[in-house]
């Protein structure tokens, strides 16, 4: 069973968005980034809140700089069962490798983590795609597989998000193509570090190889897992992570769908580096 959960700083689901022209390639326009405030469902009555207007400037400074992206970043405070503040345009998305968080916690939850420790490891520190096939056969491959990310996910409050059973992009895995909407993918974060079964899960993610340690990787303490791969529409970058506080930690995710992989890592460094310099300005909340 979870632990219950708690948070500071509960905030309604605040979003900073661009226009966009709904061209094709899905480029984003050039209009000024304007904040709109939508409150959360009634059963959990946060207060609502919006991002200091700095940290606002900032991440709109970011995404003003290049209109041709979709750029989005999100946050909320570990434990909490409250809103998600959005900057950006946060489009639905495929997760890339950020699923194999839920797939690993899936595999633990079965009884499976410690005979496929190893596995877990390679999937979230080096994002190998090989160990990552192994773990969902390890769940029993498509409906049963699926299902058992499925549950993960709602354990982490995010009870939309679908898990294709098989192979629906030729060349592929069928989890790494599920539809992660960022907002879903911050609630999910959120409660991650205080879900049953997720302590080897997040000290994994503290582990993340060199190479793969763009964005919020250029956070010190930060526990995070990126996925990335081409799309018809822009090669997405996007990542999900835990960012430590003085008082709590911070749920962070953020997405790019821009020309090439480069690209996008160079966009979420620089909202990183805009996260980074009000970072005493995001909400933090913890486990009990």
């Amino acid at each position: 069973m979870a632990r219950r959960l708690v948070a500071a700083g509960l905030g309604a689901l605040v979003a900073l968005t661009t226009a966009c022209t709904g061209s094709s390639d899905g480029s984003a326009g050039t209009t000024s980034p304007r904040v709109s405030t939508s409150t959360a469902s009634p059963s959990t009555s946060p207060r609502t809140a919006r991002p200091s207007k700095a940290l606002a400037r900032s991440l709109g400074r970011v995404i003003g700089d290049h209109p041709e992206a979709d750029i989005a970043v999100a946050w909320a405070p570990v434990g909490t069962e409250g809103g998600v503040q959005v900057v950006g345009d946060a489009q639905p998305l495929v997760a890339w490798s950020t699923i194999k968080v839920p797939l690993s916690l899936a595999v633990v939850r079965a009884g499976h983590g410690e005979q496929m420790g190893p596995d877990i490891d390679r999937a979230l520190t080096a994002s190998d795609n090989e160990a990552a096939a192994r773990l969902w056969a390890d769940l029993g491959s498509g409906h049963r597989a699926a299902k058992a990310v499925e549950v993960q996910l709602q354990r982490g409050r995010d009870r939309r998000t679908g898990v294709p059973p098989t192979v629906t992009v030729a060349g592929y895995s069928p989890f790494g193509q599920s539809t992660w909407r960022l907002s879903d993918q911050t609630r999910f974060t959120a409660a991650l570090p205080c879900l049953a079964g997720s302590t080897s899960i997040t000290e994994a993610m503290g582990r993340v190889a060199d190479g793969q340690r763009w964005g919020l990787g250029g956070i010190d303490g930060a526990r995070f897992k990126g996925g990335w791969g081409p799309t018809s529409r822009g090669y997405v970058v996007r990542q999900l992570g835990i960012v430590p506080g003085t008082k709590g930690d911070t749920a962070v995710t953020l997405q790019v769908r821009a020309g090439n992989h480069q690209e996008g890592t160079v966009i979420a460094d620089a909202l990183v580096d805009a996260l980074r310099q009000h970072r005493r300005q995001l909400p933090t909340g913890h486990c009990v």
